[in-house]
This record gives structure tokens, C-alpha cells and sequence, in this order.
């Protein structure tokens, strides 16, 4: 017979063991964004998912981007604007006409109402493309581990976003921002959100990496 103090390290390994089994399998059973913000934009604006919005390409790149929001009341008004600077442009996502500028901190926005500014995001190579999309996630709707090739940032419209990620577990609220500058990571909506996002990639490669060999905490998965 085991001493008792075995016997309790032995159960309390076993039951780690099971825990972490059951939370991969529950991570196994997360079925994959719909859209997986690459997919045109459904002609249902409310579907469940994240689409792309739009693309843009930044040649000879420096080595960090700010991402400035700003509303427009029309698209017309939006893109006059966009004629003003190197790197913009116009979206068209939850119902309201938004202005996307990449460049300086200091970036001067006319006409329309800024929303953030986003940054610094370290560019991930000279030659980027901007990938653009907007998201619709419903209550308790949580991503799959994924990474991406450059940084990833938020913009969140109505809700809350929950970010699980090796270093850091938080929420954001209704008008807040988020950067994920690299490495897996885990995203959820336990009240549901909806937002904008940019993913910034080496020009020709995927914007989203599916998997990883991080382990989510489960932070967004409780109550």
C-alpha cells in the first residue's frame, strides 16, 4: 500500500491529467470562425463570423504602423479623405461608413470622427499587406488556437471581447483596443461583440495560422 502522501501526490497528478485531457478536448470540439476573416463579406451583414472588408498593400513599409479609425456620416466623404493619404482605405462594416489610415502616430485625419489610433504595430516584413475584416461573434462564441505572421489589432465596436493569449488574460470593452503582436492565442465574446480587425502579413502569405502548441487557460471559458 502506498504511504498517504504518495497516494495524494498520485491522485492530484492523475486528476491534472484529466483536467487538461478534458480541456483539450473541449478545445477539439471549438468548430472554426466562420468566414475566417479571408471571406468576402456575406450579402447577410449580421452573419456570424469575420469577413474581409478590404486589402491593402504597403510597399517598403517602416518598421512600425499606427492603424487610425475614423467614422464618416458617407462613403463619399470617406473616400475624399482617403485621396489625402499614402496608405488608406474605406470599409463599409456594422452598419457605418469607417476610414482606415495606416502611418505616423500623428497621422492627420479631416472630416470624420477618429475612433483610435492603434499602435505601434511592428511590421513584419517591407512588403505588407493590411487585411481588413469585421467580426460578429454571439454569446459564449470563442476562436480556435490560431496565430498570425505579423500583428494582429482590434477595434471594439458593441460588446466585449474576451483575449487569452501565453501572456497576458484581460477584456476589452466597447470602444476599446487590443494588439496581439504574436504567438497563439484565444478569442471569445461571453456576451457577444462585434468588431473591427487588422491583420498585418508578409504580402502573399495567409493572414491566419490555424493551431498551436499552447494550451488556453480557460479564462474566457468561465462564468
Amino acid at each position: 500500500m502506498l504511504p498517504a502522501w504518495m497516494a495524494l501526490r498520485k491522485e492530484t497528478h492523475m486528476l491534472a491529467i484529466t483536467m487538461l485531457m478534458a480541456a483539450s478536448t473541449a478545445l477539439a470540439d471549438v468548430p472554426p470562425v466562420p468566414g475566417l476573416c479571408t471571406a468576402p463579406v456575406p450579402e447577410n451583414r449580421d452573419a456570424i463570423g469575420c469577413y474581409q472588408t478590404g486589402r491593402l498593400d504597403v510597399a517598403d513599409a517602416p518598421a512600425t504602423l499606427y492603424w487610425h479609425i475614423a467614422l464618416y456620416p458617407d462613403v463619399a466623404a470617406a473616400r475624399t479623405e482617403a485621396e489625402r493619404h499614402r496608405w488608406a482605405t474605406v470599409a463599409q462594416a456594422h452598419g457605418r461608413n469607417w476610414l482606415y489610415v495606416l502611418g505616423a502616430r500623428g497621422e492627420r485625419i479631416e472630416g470624420g470622427a477618429v475612433q483610435a489610433a492603434i499602435g505601434p504595430l511592428d511590421t513584419p516584413a517591407r512588403a505588407v499587406t493590411a487585411h481588413f475584416a469585421e467580426a460578429v461573434f454571439p454569446p459564449g462564441m470563442q476562436t480556435r488556437v490560431h496565430s498570425h505572421p505579423g500583428p494582429e489589432a482590434f477595434f471594439v465596436v458593441e460588446g466585449e471581447q474576451c483575449m487569452d493569449t501565453p501572456g497576458e488574460q484581460t477584456t476589452i470593452a466597447a470602444g476599446g483596443t487590443y494588439i496581439v503582436s504574436h504567438g497563439p492565442h484565444v478569442q471569445a465574446a461571453p456576451k457577444g461583440r462585434r468588431n473591427l480587425v487588422l491583420i498585418l502579413a508578409p504580402t502573399g502569405m495567409a493572414p491566419v495560422i490555424p493551431g498551436g502548441d499552447w494550451q488556453p487557460t480557460g479564462f474566457c471559458s468561465r462564468p
